[in-house]
């Protein structure tokens, strides 16, 4: 934790000083804020993309006059946060979010959540700290420069509020198993997540102390909360229930956190995960297809094939990507709510507009980029039944597949038509395998998308 950060409000009074600014240097708390500026500060406006190109590796001092449209996706209003501004790049909503540092006193006030507002980058110092972008003042600390608090009487010179009232910021939806760096100090909706029952019935936090509660999806997945001894609701008792909450994504000491601005940030309304009632096992649920088309990456699936003669209820089950020749999963699919009927297939994608253009329907299921429907021909993929067992793999963790039998780069591993098994252990005997190298009793023979695929029509289904 950086020194200069962490100072809390109610000892900024008795210390006459915030990041080395005299108290009496502070706006007073109840000054009227500026009247909003539309003309912005009138220099060459960048994207955030672009932004983050000024990191050359080390916190640098921005000295070309340019500037950041963004959307404040925080606020100080009930003191869960200090000091901490967190903007999202107005245009893109994908391209992330950073921090901005102030010792100015509550920010709110000046810059209203969902405020849309500019940044004059000329003098801000531009600094990455765990995976995520920061802007403010600077200080030194043995030698090394690193982001600080804005003095508050610069604030104005670097941040104007446009003309238009604030609009509620639209969280990125997203659970735990897909959490990634990308996501940091952006705001999200984490969906299936509970607080653990051993912190059930506590408040958010500890009178004047930082406390981390923790939530948990129902596979073991964590993710921390992060709560001030100082905020208007630290006595409050945490939510019970299960369901979602939104917050800014921040990560302490390489693990995820959330920082939330109010209890009503949480909307937990169904049972807990121990009063779920789980999906049922099934032998007759197969990867059927998994696509990576020459001509269009955009328009890999993954389908799922139920063999049998009933309905298979997917609830508890998941389904891991091994990435390369890494023996930990990366991305997980929760498939929560999903039902296969007798002798039907589901398609899942990570980019549904490209595939319904593509193959003239959407995909069954939306699933994030860089998981198990997304991959580009060398991954393993597992899975799991709603009890822990590993029901069907294509591939081998821990092997990349270039070179191997489950190469499909380029291509598409198809599922044989008389598997109606599914199998744990890797068996290549079962599918048919194209790629673009051949080798390995493989097809050299790369496909195209939409005509070498059949998503969602395996061929068993004409034999049941």
């Amino acid at each position: 934790m950086k020194s200069g950060r962490n100072y809390l409000p109610a000892l900024l009074f008795f210390t006459g000083l915030i990041a080395g600014v005299p108290l009496g240097c502070q706006p007073e708390l109840g000054t009227d804020p500026p009247e909003p500026d539309c003309s912005g500060f009138g220099f060459k406006p960048i994207s955030l993309t672009q932004l983050k190109r000024y990191y050359p590796g080390e916190t640098n001092q921005i000295s070309d006059s340019l500037q950041w449209e963004a959307v404040v996706v925080s606020t100080d209003a009930t003191s869960n946060i200090f000091g901490e501004i967190y903007l999202q790049d107005a245009a893109d909503i994908e391209a992330g979010g950073l921090v901005f540092y102030t010792d100015l006193l509550e920010t709110h006030s000046r810059v209203p959540l969902g405020s849309s507002v500019s940044v004059n980058l000329k003098g801000l110092y531009l600094g990455l700290s765990s995976g995520a972008f920061e802007l403010g003042g600077s200080f030194s600390s043995f030698g090394n420069l690193s982001v600080g608090r804005l003095p508050a009487r610069l604030f104005d010179d670097h941040i104007r509020v446009h003309c238009e009232p604030p609009r509620k910021p639209v969280p990125i939806v997203t659970q735990i198993s897909d959490l990634s760096d990308s996501l940091l100090n952006t705001f999200v909706m984490v969906e299936k997540v509970e607080f653990i029952s051993a912190e059930t019935g506590l408040p958010f936090a500890d009178p004047g102390t930082e406390v981390r509660r923790t939530l948990s999806d129902c596979f073991g997945n964590t993710l921390n909360v992060k709560n001030s001894g100082y905020s208007d609701f630290y006595a409050q008792l945490l939510p019970d229930g299960h369901g979602s909450v939104r917050g800014v994504l921040t990560k302490y000491r390489n693990r995820f956190e959330l920082v939330v601005m109010s209890p009503l940030d949480f909307d937990f309304n169904t049972p807990r995960c121990e009063a779920r009632v789980l999906g049922m096992g099934s032998d007759s649920v197969l990867i059927s297809e998994i696509a990576d088309p020459d001509n269009l990456p955009e328009a890999r699936f993954l389908e799922l094939f139920n063999a049998s003669g009933q309905e298979v209820d997917l609830t508890g089950w998941e389904l891991l990507r091994y990435t390369n020749a890494n023996t930990e999963p990366g991305r997980t699919v929760l498939l929560e709510g999903l039902k296969i009927p007798a002798g039907s297939a589901l398609v899942m994608s990570a980019y549904p507009e490209v595939f319904q253009e593509t193959y003239g329907f959407p995909p069954d299921k939306i699933v994030s980029e860089n998981g198990p429907a997304d991959s580009n021909g060398d991954d393993t993929l597992v899975l799991i039944d709603p009890f822990g067992n590993v029901k069907d793999t294509f591939g081998n963790p821990g092997v990349d597949g270039s070179g191997t039998p489950h190469e499909f780069e380029d291509g598409k591993a198809e599922r044989r038509p008389g598997v109606r098994t599914s199998s744990p252990i890797f068996n290549p005997v079962q599918w048919h395998i194209y790629n673009d190298s051949g080798g390995h009793d493989t097809y050299k023979d790369p496909q195209n998308a939409p005509e070498d695929f059949s998503p969602g029509n395996h061929p068993s289904k004409a034999g049941l």
